[in-house]
């Protein structure tokens, strides 16, 4: 019913249909903030640090059992290996061929065997990781039916800054000493948010993961000065609105603290800076992504009226000393 194999690069049709796929789908999952597979990827090839994989997964038109029917691309297989032999897996499938049984038949037929000595399927990755964004009902279901275990977890939170179900939102209250800037465009490689980072109590995957956000992102920053001129934290956030909820939503991507300035408010002040921000730009809805473990963070935001919106998880196969993953 389906078929498929690996590719070390996409090219010509192939690669017009997966690129198609993928924007499909994003666009299709946008609102419900479901995983997503940049279009870039797909024109991926291996590098000095890491193998890349293609699996382009097809069928007869609609899942027709004629043979004159003409393949196509129903879903797609991202792998990225890295030298550990740790493999990222992003997958996809196309909004017409969901709830068909596609995914379970994948599986079923390649299985997820890590153990083998050419690794996954010969692909040389002797672990799996995939994160699974939002509540999803599928990647629940697939995950308990094959006993696929959740290795890490993220949440997204949401604040009402307009409408019945908005809290006040008070005027930051900066600590003596601490002066909050004025709102600034992001720059890649600034070195001042590169300092922070590096002064930061971040476990490794979140400071990697930030780094990477920052230097591909864009947005605005808001910086905390301490009385000695150094930046003892920064807030980045958007004011660009999308959709979410029927609302005007826009997030707030990263708040990052020194070691030092944790727990004397400047994060509460940054935050509230933001939202503040946002709301006199017309957006009705913030949201935030956290890491449920850290206790400081998940108090803060239920004080500034921030309410569980989602629970993001990564699934792990196999074994690896690799350190838990922040978001991909």
């Amino acid at each position: 019913m389906i078929t498929y194999e690996w590719r070390n690069r996409l090219e010509g049709e192939e690669l017009d249909e997966v690129v198609e796929l993928v924007t499909r789908a994003a666009e299709y999952d946008n609102e419900a903030g479901f995983s997503h597979i940049d279009p870039a990827m797909a024109r991926e090839a291996d590098d000095d640090t890491r193998r890349i994989r293609h699996l382009p997964i097809k069928a007869r038109r609609d899942l027709s059992p004629l043979e004159d029917i003409p393949l196509v691309t129903v879903a797609y297989l991202h792998l990225e290996v890295d030298a550990n032999g740790l493999g990222t897996v992003s997958y996809v499938v196309h909004p017409d061929y969901r709830s068909r049984g596609i995914t379970t038949m994948l599986v079923e037929e390649i299985g997820l065997d890590t153990g083998a000595e050419g690794g996954w399927d010969d692909t040389g990755a002797k672990a799996l990781r995939c994160w699974a964004y939002s509540t999803h009902p599928a990647s629940g279901r697939l995950t308990r039916r094959f006993g696929v275990p959740a290795v890490s977890r993220q949440w997204t939170l949401i604040r009402h800054l307009t409408g019945p179900f908005a809290l006040p939102l008070d005027t930051p209250e900066v600590p003596s000493g601490v002066s909050l800037g004025t709102p600034r465009e992001l720059l890649a490689d600034d070195p001042v948010l590169d300092k922070v980072l590096g002064s930061a109590d971040l476990a490794a995957r979140h400071h990697v993961r930030i780094a990477s956000d920052l230097r591909h992102g864009s947005g605005l920053v808001v910086d905390a000065t301490g009385a000695d001129g150094d930046v003892l934290g920064f807030v980045w956030y958007s004011t660009d609105h999308r959709q979410y909820l029927e609302l005007r939503t826009a997030p707030v991507n990263a708040l990052v603290l020194t070691a030092a300035a944790r727990g004397a408010g400047v994060g509460t002040a940054l935050l509230t800076a933001a939202l503040t921000h946002q709301r006199d730009s017309n957006v009705q809805l913030s949201t935030l992504r956290i890491d449920p473990d850290d206790a400081g963070a998940v108090r803060m935001c239920r004080l500034l009226g921030y309410e569980q919106e989602d629970v993001h998880s990564c699934y792990q196969v196999g074994e690896t000393a690799i350190p838990l993953p922040a978001f991909r």
